[in-house]
C-alpha cells in the first residue's frame, strides 16, 4: 500500500474525516487530501503528528514494515468472530445484571441501617450521615448505571457490523476488524500488556490500551494461549473461582464489617442504658475495628492469591472509616 493509501485507512479506521484529522495536525483538509492521493508526502514533523495520532510506527505509515517477516511468523491460532444480536444482547443483560448487584446491596444495607438508627432512637449526626451516605451513593450509581447501559446500546450495533480475526503468535495477538469486507482497524497487543481478562460465561473479555475485545469461548482450542495466559496471571483474570474456604472467610468478614457498626451501636445502647453517659460511652465503636480491619487485611490476601478482593477491601476501609469517627465523638464533646 502507498502512504496516502496507508493515512486513509488508518484515519478510517479511527472514524475521522479529513477536516478532523487536519484540525489535529493544525494542517487543512486540502493537504489531508493530498497526501491520501499520493501527490503530496507529509514533513518528517507531519509523519511524527500522525504517528501519535494513529498510535502505529512511523514505518507502517510509509508501507515499510518487513513483509518476510510476517509471511515467515505462522500464527499458532487463528479465530474469526461475528457476533449477533441476540448473543450481544445475552452479553449486555449479564453485564447488566453485575453492574446492578452493587447499587442494589448498597441501598439495602443503607436503608437498613437509617431504619435501625431511627428505631434505636440514635442521635440525630448518625442517622444525618446514614441518609447522606445513602444520598450520595444513590446518586453515583444512577449515574455509572446509565453510563454504563448507553455505552453497551451504543456499541451493539457497531460489533454486529463487525467481523473480529485475533491472530495469536508466541508473545502477541493481533487484532484484525472488518467491515463490509474492508479492513478498518489493526491492533497489535503483547501478552505482557494485556491489562485484564474477564471471563463471562460463554465469552471472554480482554482488554489492553483502554479497549476490550470479546472471544468466544467455545471456539477456542482446549490449550488456548487465552487459557495459559489466565493460569499464569490470575491476578490480572476477574471471576476466578474461589475455593470453599476462602469464599466462606470472605463472606463472613464481609458481612461482619458491614454489621460492625450495628453491634458497636448496641453495644453503645445496653452501656449506655445503665449510666445514660452516651457521649462519654462512644469510644465503645473502636472495640469493633478489629473486625473490618481484618477483612482489609483479608481482602490483600486473596487480591495476592488472584481471586476477587474488592468488597472486602472497600467494605472493611469504609466500616473502619466509621466506626474511628463515631468512637472519637467522646473525644470531641
Amino acid at each position: 500500500m502507498t502512504v496516502g493509501e496507508n493515512i486513509q485507512k488508518y484515519r478510517k479506521g479511527l472514524g475521522m474525516s479529513q477536516e478532523e484529522l487536519g484540525q489535529k495536525l493544525l494542517v487543512s483538509r486540502q493537504t489531508i487530501s493530498l497526501w491520501e492521493k499520493d501527490q503530496t508526502i507529509p514533513t518528517v514533523d507531519n509523519l511524527i503528528r500522525l504517528k501519535e495520532v494513529f498510535g502505529v510506527s512511523v514505518d507502517e505509515i510509509l508501507g515499510l514494515e518487513n513483509e518476510t517477516q510476517i509471511t515467515y511468523y505462522e500464527p499458532n491460532e487463528v479465530y474469526r468472530f461475528n457476533f449477533m444480536n441476540t448473543e450481544l444482547n445475552e452479553i449486555h443483560r449479564l453485564q447488566r445484571k453485575a453492574v446492578y448487584r452493587k447499587p442494589i446491596l448498597f441501598t439495602l444495607i443503607s436503608a437498613f441501617l437509617i431504619v435501625f438508627f431511627i428505631g434505636s432512637s440514635a442521635p440525630n449526626i448518625m442517622i444525618g450521615a446514614a441518609f447522606g451516605i445513602l444520598f450520595i451513593g444513590t446518586v453515583y450509581h444512577v449515574k455509572e448505571i446509565r453510563a454504563d447501559n448507553k455505552a453497551l446500546e451504543n456499541s451493539i450495533h457497531r460489533i454486529c457490523e463487525s467481523t473480529y480475526e485475533y491472530k495469536v503468535f508466541e508473545d502477541y495477538i493481533t487484532v484484525n476488524i472488518y467491515r463490509k469486507n474492508e479492513l478498518i482497524r489493526e491492533s497489535k497487543c503483547y501478552f505482557t500488556d494485556i491489562e485484564q481478562i474477564q471471563q463471562l460465561d460463554k465469552w471472554l473479555f480482554f482488554r489492553f490500551c483502554g479497549q476490550s475485545f470479546i472471544v468466544r469461548k467455545n471456539d477456542l482450542k482446549e490449550n488456548s494461549a487465552f487459557y495459559s495466559y489466565m493460569y499464569k496471571n490470575p491476578s490480572k483474570t476477574t471471576e476466578n473461582i474461589i475455593p470453599n474456604k476462602w469464599r466462606a472467610i470472605s463472606n463472613v468478614l464481609f458481612v461482619a464489617s458491614l454489621l460492625s457498626i450495628l453491634g458497636a451501636v448496641a453495644l453503645l445502647g445496653a452501656v449506655s442504658s445503665s449510666n445514660n453517659l452516651f457521649d462519654e460511652n462512644m469510644w465503645l465503636f473502636f472495640l469493633f475495628t478489629p473486625i473490618p480491619i481484618a477483612s482489609v487485611i483479608f481482602g490483600f490476601v486473596l487480591k495476592s492469591k488472584g481471586y476477587k478482593y474488592k468488597k472486602n477491601i472497600v467494605a472493611g476501609i469504609i466500616m473502619t472509616f466509621f466506626l474511628c469517627i463515631y468512637g472519637s465523638f467522646t473525644f470531641i464533646f
